[in-house]
């Protein structure tokens, strides 16, 4: 027969299992990293993942003619004059202007509701727009840099895509350059070499970051009514006493 101390016996069919609160997972890095495709393969396999569409004020570009992934799927296009009415009602969590004349950011409602609700969302970003809606959801928002094998590699597949060029082509290599110097900034780092791969990657941050303590408050809860405080991490000895207790002298 086993007896329980008096501070866990009232415990003992006690559940201990945490309610982790929402995670959102940022995808961030240059564009032609692979981002879309493996938000696109991941909710395809967890339909329960959510994602929110940005809104933006740029053109709609084709599909991507390798990966098949469509602008619909990513963004709402609206006009400039509506895109500034929701900067102006406050609708946006955060917004940005990467490039002349081309505005784009995030709703607020979806994420509280995400929060209100405990489910994880991912997104595409670049470092920028990560690193506002670190700012706005500090609690929730985990950023992963998402890496190319090489920047050889980047630029083959930003020339593959065919939605830019010249100029613009160079724009956007010139932008992705540019991210490299906030990968620092973000929680983890991979290198997508292969989708599969990297997707059981993410989802392995997702399941980790399910599991952190912080996020699952009930848990304090839980365990404080079972906490001794007369308990203590012992690290003084300055006579020996305990470690003459070891072999009984």
């Amino acid at each position: 027969m086993i007896d329980p101390p008096s501070n866990v016996a009232a415990h003992m069919s006690t559940e201990l299992v945490g309610k982790p609160g929402s995670v959102f997972l940022v995808l961030s890095g240059p564009g032609g990293t692979g981002k879309s495709s493996l938000i696109r393969m991941w909710r395809e396999a967890d339909p329960d993942l959510g994602y929110v569409k940005n809104v933006t004020t740029r053109g709609r570009r084709a599909p991507d003619p390798t990966t098949g992934v469509d602008d619909d799927e990513f963004f709402d296009f609206v006009t400039r004059e509506e895109f500034a009415r929701r900067v102006a009602d406050g609708e946006l969590a955060q917004w940005v202007n990467p490039q002349e004349g081309y505005y784009s950011g995030t709703p607020l409602a979806p994420l509280l509701d995400a929060v209100a609700a405990g489910r994880d969302l991912v997104f595409d970003y670049t470092p920028q727009l990560f690193l506002n809606l670190q700012r706005a959801f500090p609690e929730q928002v985990v950023g992963v840099f998402v890496a190319p094998p090489s920047l050889d590699v980047l630029r083959d597949r930003l020339a593959g895509r065919g939605s830019d060029q010249g100029a613009k082509l160079q724009l956007k290599f010139n932008m992705g350059a540019q991210d490299l110097a906030y990968v620092d900034l973000h929680d983890y780092h991979v290198t997508n070499i292969d989708l599969g791969s990297t997707l059981e990657v993410l989802r392995s941050i997702l399941r980790a970051e399910k599991a952190r303590l912080r996020r699952s408050p009930n848990l304090s809860g839980i365990y404080g009514p079972m906490r001794d405080p007369r308990q203590m991490l012992f690290y003084y000895d300055p006579g020996y006493a305990r470690l003459a207790a070891i072999a009984g002298t």
